[in-house]
């Protein structure tokens, strides 16, 4: 009733408009509406025709390599990471054994910012390539921030990943390329620079790849800076951080 009383009467001269019941609720109720769109919003951070290095010179030397820490058997199996004709679907919670490309990769796992000559920074990673060879993907995310990465894949015929040189996934399907084929769950990053690492597998008449990475929250941190090779500075500013324009930090 005193509420009513109020809202009929003149604004005293030394109330702001701003402070006004009726504002105040009208504010309240935009927020509302406006708040869980916020929320639900997410920040893509690379897709599949986004930037990133890339080294095609691998080829098929690391058939029938096997795992890390073993010998290998040699044979075509689906214990092998990288076979030659095998097309069953496996699971690998080990990395693959990479020493017979060790001089084409170079250190990318464990100094990616000192590429070798091997690497390309490309503005558009190839979403296929020479069939029966494996490529090497690396993309680079400089953040002061991120919350809840979640990187998606779509390979023909296997994928084998790696975050900050920890080898974190391994996996070989039958069938073509379905975007929601491998989901990695990274998490949060902290502030740095962080480096995804994959390798591509192909053993079939065809290939294919496509990825989808997004974040709830992504905060860039200053440009990269490589040694090996120089890409432009336009291109540095690419890398990772497509999307960015859409960065928004976390509502508190």
């Amino acid at each position: 009733m005193q509420e009513n009383s109020i809202e009929s009467s003149p604004l005293p001269t030394q109330t702001h408009p701003m402070r006004h019941p009726k504002f105040v609720r009208a504010l309240a109720a935009l927020g509302a509406l406006c708040l869980p769109a916020l929320a639900s919003a997410q920040v893509t951070l690379v897709k599949t025709t986004d930037a990133g290095y890339y080294n095609n010179q691998i080829g098929n030397t690391l058939n029938l390599s096997g795992l890390s820490g073993t010998t290998g058997s040699g044979a075509d199996n689906c214990a092998e990471p990288f076979p030659i004709a095998n097309d069953c679907n496996a699971t690998y919670s080990t990395a693959p054994k990479l020493d017979a490309a060790s001089s084409i990769l170079g250190n990318w796992l464990t100094d990616p910012l000192n590429l070798n000559s091997n690497w390309s920074f490309l503005g558009s990673i190839p979403n296929s390539w020479a069939i029966d060879t494996e490529v090497a993907v690396m993309y680079q995310f400089n953040t002061l921030g991120a919350t809840n990465v979640v990187a998606k894949f779509g390979v023909d015929n296997g994928m084998y990943a790696w975050l900050n040189g920890q080898y974190i996934f391994g996996k070989r399907d039958q069938g073509g390329v379905g975007l929601y084929e491998y989901t990695l769950n990274l998490g949060d990053l902290a502030a740095g620079t962080h480096f995804l690492q994959l390798i591509l597998e192909d053993h079939g008449w065809t290939n294919g790849y496509a990825v989808d990475i997004s974040a709830d929250d992504f905060i860039p941190g200053p440009p990269p800076n490589p040694t090996v090779p120089e890409p432009s500075t336009s291109a540095l500013m690419a890398i990772g951080l497509v999307g960015v324009v859409a960065v928004r930090r976390r509502l508190r």
